[in-house]
C-alpha cells in the first residue's frame, strides 16, 4: 500500500510540474508572438520613416540644386553682359558650351524696365497706354461689338 501511496504521490507532483512547464510555455509562448508582432510594427514603423525623411532629403536637394544652378546661371550671364561670349565663357570655366547654356537656363530672368518719366506700359486700371478705362470715349462708356 506505501508503495502504491509513493507511486501516486510522484505521479501527482510530475502532473503538477508538467502542468506548471506547460502554463509557463503557453505565457513565453504569448510573449514570443507579441513581440514579433511589435518587431512587424517597428519594421512599417520604420520604412514609413525613412520614406518621409527621404522625401524631405530630396526636396531639401532639389531647392539647393535650384539655387545653386540659379547663381551658376547668374554669373555666365554677368560673364555675358561683360562681354564674353559663351564659347568663350566654356573656355574659362573648363566646361562645354552645352553646359554653359544650361547653367543659363537657370539663371533668375531679368525684368526688362522702360525709363519714360516712371510712366508704366499699363495705366492706371490696366488698359495700355497709361489711359485708363473710359479716357478715350465722351461720357466714359466703350462701345462694345453689339452696339459698335
Amino acid at each position: 500500500m506505501e508503495a502504491r501511496r509513493r507511486a501516486r504521490e510522484a505521479t501527482r507532483r510530475a502532473n503538477e510540474a508538467r502542468a506548471a512547464r506547460e502554463k509557463a510555455n503557453i505565457e513565453s509562448a504569448a510573449n514570443y508572438m507579441v513581440a514579433k508582432a511589435r518587431l512587424a510594427e517597428i519594421d512599417a514603423w520604420e520604412t514609413e520613416r525613412l520614406a518621409a525623411v527621404t522625401q524631405q532629403v530630396r526636396a531639401e536637394a532639389g531647392k539647393r540644386r535650384a539655387d545653386t544652378r540659379a547663381e551658376a546661371g547668374a554669373a555666365i550671364r554677368l560673364l555675358q553682359e561683360s562681354g564674353e561670349t559663351l564659347t568663350t565663357i566654356a573656355e574659362l570655366t573648363g566646361d562645354g558650351i552645352g553646359e554653359v547654356r544650361a547653367m543659363l537656363r537657370h539663371a533668375p530672368k531679368v525684368e526688362k524696365r522702360t525709363a519714360s518719366n516712371g510712366s508704366h506700359a499699363l495705366g492706371v486700371d490696366g488698359e495700355k497706354g497709361g489711359e485708363r478705362a473710359g479716357d478715350s470715349y465722351p461720357g466714359g462708356v466703350e462701345p462694345n461689338a453689339a452696339t459698335a
